[in-house]
């Protein structure tokens, strides 16, 4: 599952040049040229990293173009999407697209051929209402979960050929699923915690805020993960209202393996959680704060805010089917390939790999990149690119 980009609750493509580099194996230490500390403390191991160089590329080498694209340009058919939300590949090579523009999920074979549609618009057994799917996660016991609209008390729950199982049912409030662990049990973000008065009584910013949690397979509460910021608003004296900040910083996550990686992005620190909510490991990363430039304020705020003591410290978290965690960089604006910090599963940096530019990242396979893609145009496209972690 991923954090989607048309919602909240859940995360043009170009040729990748070779990447470059070595690094040591899986398990292994940091990577040349890089340093890892780790110690223990209370039970917690701490791992604290040195920043990679900009050159410290692994030597893992994405395809020059995507071996797969799904999408079509006003077909009128089923590969014609609109507003994908989240995309998983299945264990015989078809791709499930949680589709929001049609409430479905599209169903693809592994050469791209349109192969099933599960769910549809309605509040019935395996339906999702308006604003629904959000996002789709492997499930135990071969199964597909499918996340309804943002804190609908719902997750309808599929088998491989598309039937209706189950739903698992919740508190409305401890929505928005953003992952499930490999048991079944779930991370959720619950409703935003929003004192609008207090945004109308101070031109200063105003942190927001919102519960983190692991919900058990029935969907009651397992743990708390606390109280996270969920992202940075200001009054807006020409809007008349409030807003969220361009430079806003608020708390990223996903499932690493059978853990759950949380990061606030005011500072280079992922916080790793046990399913019961225990704090079990630490992984840092030296970072160079940076606040943003006047110009930058004027090209992305040129209305007037508040200003910020630095940028997010990184923007997204991943973890791929490896036990791999993949960090991306902030950036600010402008064009080229996505960067990410790639840690082991213990935490030690490893070097950088860079995805497709435009690429947003759903899903990292042992051998594989799925994500979305847009062309000028703003058609999109579910794309599948080939990913050798040997180097060539």
């Amino acid at each position: 599952m991923s954090d989607s980009r048309t919602t909240p609750g859940w995360t043009a493509v170009l040729a990748l040049a070779p990447l470059a580099v070595g690094c040591e194996g899986p398990g292994g230490t940091a990577g040349p040229g890089l340093h890892a500390a780790m110690r223990d403390s209370a039970g917690i191991v701490i791992v604290e990293n040195s920043q990679p160089a900009p050159d410290s590329r692994l030597p893992w080498e994405i395809g020059a173009q995507p071996s797969l694209s799904i999408g079509s340009v006003e077909s009128g058919g089923a590969d014609e999407l609109f507003r994908v939300t989240d995309a998983i590949r299945l264990g015989d090579g078809r791709i499930v697209v949680a589709n929001m523009g049609t409430n479905e999920l599209k169903v693809f074979g592994p050469d791209g051929s349109h192969s099933g549609t599960w769910g549809r618009r309605g509040e019935g057994p395996g339906e999702f209402t308006a604003h629904g799917p959000t996002a789709v996660a492997h499930w135990p016991g071969d199964s597909v979960a499918a996340a309804d609209a943002p804190y609908s008390p719902r997750l309808p729950i599929f088998d491989m050929n598309g039937n209706h199982g189950r739903n698992v049912a919740f508190e409305a409030t401890r929505g928005g699923i953003l992952d499930v662990l490999p048991d079944g049990r779930m991370v959720s973000r619950g409703s935003q915690i929003f004192n609008r008065s207090a945004v109308f009584e101070t031109r200063d910013l105003v942190r927001l805020e919102t519960e983190w949690s692991v919900l058990d397979v029935d969907g009651t509460l397992s743990a708390s993960l606390g109280m996270l910021p969920y992202g940075e608003a200001y009054f807006s004296e020409l809007w008349g209202g409030d807003m969220q900040h361009p430079f806003q910083r608020g708390t990223a996550g996903a499932v690493w393996g059978d853990l759950v990686a949380v990061g606030v992005q005011n500072s280079y620190e992922i916080k790793a959680f046990a399913a019961d909510g225990s704090l079990v490991r630490i992984v840092r990363r030296d970072w160079d704060p940076r606040a943003p430039t006047q110009a930058e304020y004027d090209e992305r705020a040129p209305w007037g805010v508040p200003p910020v003591d630095a940028y997010p410290a990184f923007a997204e978290i991943r973890a791929d089917r490896s036990g791999y965690l993949w960090v991306r960089e902030y950036r600010v604006s402008g064009e080229g390939a996505e960067v990410w910090t790639v840690f082991d599963p213990e935490g030690r940096v490893q070097g950088l790999v860079e995805t497709p530019e435009g690429l947003e990242v759903f899903e990292i396979g042992e051998d594989y990149v799925l994500g979305l893609g847009e062309d000028e145009l703003g058609v999109e496209y579910v794309q599948l690119w080939g990913l050798d972690r040997e180097g060539g």
